[in-house]
């Protein structure tokens, strides 16, 4: 073979390997992932039991992505992403979902921006006094805030962590202590859990081994599903496009079930006129901010809940 076809190959291969990492942002034809709505509402809503009443919103931290690290084949844009946490208020308590990272962790992160020490106490003291903390999924940036709390040992027997998130390679990015972790009772479901009166867990798996989507039934009837980081900003629904291959690489995602997961969210829920269901993604600040100027989330957590709508 003459140098010019080695040459040749070489570029062949690279072009490929270019494209294969960060250009295929294609989704599957069809998805095999669904969601029984129907025993889903049946299992957030028995009896007259008081459900959630609202939903409150607080900003750890942000950052900003490059394009091609959000949207396979954009090398043009880049995004703003934020770190929230999620109060769910009941009359008379309150449960949080997500639990952004200490500021030391948010330290090692290349791509932050800002980062809000009020705010992570204020969860610090809104984790105390809810009922139970519930993360999407065993990323730092969703559980570092229990894992580095210095009120772990109080938290952590009320946060509610699974079999595949305790077990899953990547928790160990957040820094639980280890004898802590050893003592703590995994919760172990196959497709749903009634986490609390009009709150389901549901199965997700595919960003990470043990991620799940949260959905949650105001009490006036009003649906969300937090769906995690399934994507991280909307712009992967817009386009129709799933995050470059190496961002799964290097995150350790099945680019294969996260493929099937964003179709599914893409065709049963954001581009269905039928739907009613309200899609919160973890890290997507103008989604959150319209959320906000539209009354369906607040904009800071409450110290103590009451029984107003």
């Amino acid at each position: 073979m003459t140098i010019g076809l080695l040459f040749g190959a070489a570029l062949l291969f690279l072009a490929l390997a270019g494209y294969g990492l960060f250009l295929d942002g294609r989704w599957p034809r069809k998805t095999r992932f669904h969601v029984d709505w129907a025993f889903v509402r049946n299992l957030a809503v028995v009896g007259n039991e008081p459900r959630p009443l609202r939903i409150q919103m607080l900003t750890v931290a942000r950052g900003r992505l490059p394009g091609w690290a959000v949207v396979a084949g954009n090398v043009r844009e880049s995004y703003d992403i934020d770190f929230p946490s999620f109060q769910i208020v009941y009359p008379d308590k309150t449960v949080i979902l997500e639990a952004p990272f200490s500021q030391r962790l948010f330290n090692r992160f290349p791509y932050g921006t800002e980062y809000d020490p009020e705010a992570y106490e204020t969860l610090q003291k809104a984790m105390l006094r809810a009922e139970c903390i519930i993360p999407t999924h065993e990323h730092w940036d969703h559980v570092g805030g229990v894992a580095q709390s210095q009120h772990i040992s109080t938290i952590l027997p009320k946060t509610f962590l699974t079999k595949n998130q305790i077990n899953g390679p990547t928790i160990r990015d957040a820094e639980f202590p280890m004898s802590a972790m050893r003592a703590h009772p995994a919760l172990d479901y196959d497709r749903y859990y009634r986490a609390a009166p009009g709150i389901v867990l549901i199965a997700a798996p595919g960003h990470s081994r043990g991620h799940q989507m949260i959905f949650v039934r105001l009490q006036n009837g009003r649906e969300y599903l937090f769906i995690g980081d399934i994507i991280w900003v909307m712009a992967n629904l817009d386009q129709k496009k799933a995050r470059p291959r190496l961002a799964n690489l290097k995150r350790k995602e099945n680019r294969r079930l996260i493929g099937q997961q964003m179709k599914w969210l893409h065709d049963e829920l954001y581009a269905n006129p039928e739907n009613k269901i309200i899609i919160v993604p973890t890290h997507d600040p103008e989604h959150h901010a319209r959320y906000v100027k539209k009354g369906l989330i607040g904009n800071d957590f409450e110290s103590e809940p009451s029984a107003t709508d």
